[in-house]
């Protein structure tokens, strides 16, 4: 891609994100906290259970409107696994999809992948989320928010002996948030 056709791009996304503005604001931020079951059948390597372990996540996503319905959001969060050894940071980006204009009482459908920041023992990998949901509006600049989703995530885990492993923990779930 050219200079020029990023910058005609750009120039898109900031006219569309104005036309959005007209009579509501902008941005929007969501606060987010997944409980989810893990559904992979693999062995992990310590243990050899079967990674069949519930987790969850809570995430930190900001983002803007795009034409009054798509919203392009990026955020951090904290994962944590219950019965395994598995915990990582995922940086997310997402596309958000309302029904109605602003997502205010709207069904709405996402997708999200990221990949996972590798500090201390949290874990390096990536992850993606497909899911379905609905804002319930309590005021004007402030919704409740509920999911069901999909989830895949891969983390990879330090070698051993020379191998490095890698452990899909794909899963399904329910989230629950605020956004405002």
């Amino acid at each position: 891609m050219n200079f020029k056709k990023i910058v005609a791009f750009l120039c898109f996304l900031v006219a569309c994100t104005l036309n959005a503005q007209e009579d509501r604001k902008f941005y929007t931020s969501t606060n987010i906290l997944e409980i989810y079951k893990n559904t992979e059948e693999t062995l992990i390597h310590q243990q050899n259970q079967l990674n069949k372990g519930w987790g969850f996540e809570l995430n930190s996503l900001h983002g803007i409107f795009i034409l009054k319905k798509l919203i392009l959001s990026a955020g951090i969060g904290i994962n944590f696994n219950i019965n395994e050894e598995y915990k990582s940071i995922p940086a997310i980006i997402e596309a958000r999809f309302n029904l109605y204009d602003y997502g205010i009482n709207s069904p709405f459908v996402l997708l999200n992948t990221g990949k996972n920041i590798e500090i201390g023992s949290f874990l390096p990998g990536q992850t993606a989320k497909l899911g379905v949901g609905y804002n319930f509006e309590s005021d004007y600049n402030f919704q409740y928010t509920i999911e069901i989703f999909k989830k895949s995530k891969t983390f990879y885990t330090s070698e051993v002996q020379d191998v490095s492993y890698n452990y899909p923990a794909d899963g399904y779930g329910l989230s629950v948030g605020i956004t405002f």
